[in-house]
């Protein structure tokens, strides 16, 4: 089918489902590690049972290019991240990936979980301006335990479900249950704006480290069970029911990608003054609970049909999910402490009970796959001013009924192709990936006047990825030469925050060179660049109520990354 074969090629882009950054550490160790390191395919005496345990030890590093900026660090509530790190390294890490994968018949299950230590994220920062750190419970140069524990060392399980193929009235059944990842539609980049974004939180983090992923690298593993059933030859359906909700892994305030102070892991106040007494703290709205989405209601169903003696597969979809990405709710009068500079508090808050129904097709033309996916989405909450809202004191306000964020009905459509290259004097083979998104405001149904003034109805992003390869360079070596490109050409999207970036009529750049060795050994060198015109995330800096900019809030932190990993 032609979606099998579409499946196919992006293989040989993917990445583990680790997608590291690591570094610093000394190589040798590595080497002499991997270096006795064999296969672990077990044998057995029963032909029924296959067992495989697969591991990836990875050292990487990353390094700033540029300063910080005086403008990029002039709101004391988005210059953390900037500041915590001056010209040099900015990441030092070894991870390490297990995964475990046992059949039997029909049945089957797989359990996977990663580890890392970063060490630059384990000391102080180059922070230098005290009257302007986020963070109460560490001094100003310090990171904070959330960071710490994100961006610095942690043991996280991915994958750990079993699967169960079988027969239906002689129509093939599989059923998976526990926790794993799970895509509809055809999204390649821009997940987000598409059906799958219904379906998984993503990594924004590891994203931002390497901002040509493919969506699918980026997503979380969430507990849930699903079935899909061939009901022809060129007729399936599925449905899924997850069983919890999970929140998209924004970076941890203070983090190298972090370019707000007050969001996810880490965050603790927002600075909005001088101090109200002498000698007490700044004037500031302290972070309380939050207002998670529901673990219940999130689940969906699609249909795949293929026309007879049609080149062309269709899918169809429905669903309903709880936002991953917050919105701020500050709390004027709230707790009010001079000696503190406590004047109120605030919350991230995540929208429920948004549905949405779209279509798609994958077709192939020659050495082209295109696809593209259409769809519509009710009750999404949409970008308010500045991405926060302030609740009057003693007003109730939440993420369902009472909500005080802008909501609507909206648009979305994802277009993209993946080519095959072939072989020229330029390259030997390759890929070339590309997908244009928009988005649309259809309407507003609630709180119109919350709406961010700087947005518009409709907004577009494309992502474009060449990268041709050259084999047996030397014995045993493949390499590939990845070149990247993200750009915003239209509009400032008032139905994502955060849009591709979020940059308008700026995005970013990428080039690097990647190697196979032996079928075993990885490596990557990588150059990401920032342009646009430079903004703080929103602004001005001076105003009491603060717009998005749509500016390049990245544009002082170009990186080069190295890693190095090898598989056993």
């Amino acid at each position: 089918m032609k979606r099998q074969r579409r499946q196919a090629a992006l293989k040989r882009l993917s990445r583990p489902n680790g997608s590291y950054r690591l570094s610093g550490i000394s190589a040798a160790a590595l080497l002499a590690v991997s270096g006795q390191a064999g296969a672990y395919q077990f044998t057995t005496d029963n032909p029924d049972l296959s067992v495989r345990w697969d591991n990836t030890i990875q050292y990487s590093n990353a390094f700033r290019l540029d300063s910080p900026s005086s403008l990029l660090t002039s709101n004391p509530n988005l210059d953390d991240g900037d500041r915590n790190f001056h010209r040099g390294l900015i990441s030092n890490r070894l991870d390490v990936l297990s995964e475990f994968d046992i059949s039997y018949k029909d049945f089957g299950a797989r359990i996977s979980a990663e580890a890392w230590y970063d060490t630059v994220y384990n000391h102080s920062n180059a922070n230098n301006s005290p009257r302007t750190a986020n963070a109460v419970s560490v001094p100003y140069n310090q990171f904070t335990s959330a960071t710490r524990v994100i961006d610095g060392r942690d043991i996280q399980l991915l994958d750990a479900f079993v699967y169960k193929k079988g027969e239906v009235a002689d129509m093939p059944v599989t059923v998976r249950l526990g926790q794993y990842s799970l895509l509809y539609g055809e999204t390649l980049f821009f997940g987000n704006n598409g059906i799958a974004g219904a379906q998984s939180p993503i990594d924004v983090n590891r994203l931002l480290s390497v901002p040509d992923s493919q969506f699918k690298e980026v997503v979380l593993p969430q507990p849930q069970i699903s079935a899909q059933i061939q009901v022809k030859s060129n007729l399936s359906v599925g449905a899924y029911y997850q069983f919890s909700w999970q929140a998209d892994r924004l970076p941890p305030v203070g983090g190298y990608f972090s370019n707000v102070d007050l969001l996810q892991q880490g965050a603790e106040r927002i600075l909005a003054g001088p101090p109200l007494v002498p000698g007490g703290g700044p004037a500031a709205f302290f972070h309380t609970a939050d207002e998670y989405g529901r673990n219940s209601g999130q689940g969906g169903f699609q249909l795949r049909w293929r026309p007879e003696k049609w080149e062309t597969e269709f899918g169809f979809y429905a669903a309903q999910f709880n936002a991953k990405d917050p919105i701020v709710y500050v709390h004027p009068g709230v707790g009010v402490n001079p000696v503190s500079g406590q004047i109120g508090t605030y919350q991230l808050v995540y929208p429920n009970d948004i549905k949405t129904l779209g279509a798609s097709f994958t077709t192939s033309i020659g050495d082209t796959n295109f696809a593209g996916e259409f769809s519509f989405r009710h009750n999404m909450p949409l970008v308010p001013e500045g991405g926060a809202v302030t609740v009057p004191y003693g007003e109730l306000a939440d993420n369902g009924d009472n909500a005080r964020y802008p909501v609507g009905n909206t648009m979305h459509i994802n277009v993209s192709s993946i080519t095959t290259l072939p072989r020229t004097p330029l390259w030997q083979g390759g890929l070339l990936l590309a997908e244009v998104a928009y988005n649309r405001r259809l309407n507003i149904t609630a709180n119109p006047q919350a709406l961010d003034p700087n947005t518009t109805r409709g907004a577009a992003a494309m992502r474009v990825v060449l990268s041709p390869a050259y084999y047996q360079v030397l014995p045993g070596l493949d390499i590939n030469i990845p070149i990247g490109i993200g750009f915003n050409p239209i509009g400032r999207s008032s139905v994502i925050s955060s849009f591709n970036g979020g940059s308008y009529r700026g995005g970013d750049m990428s080039i690097g060179i990647s190697g196979v060795y032996l079928q075993s050994w990885n490596f990557s060198l990588n150059l990401t660049h920032y342009f646009g015109a430079a903004d703080p995330v929103t602004g001005p800096a001076t105003a009491a109520v603060q717009a998005y900019t749509f500016g390049q809030s990245y544009k002082d932190r170009d990186f080069v990354s190295l890693s190095i990993s090898r598989t056993f």
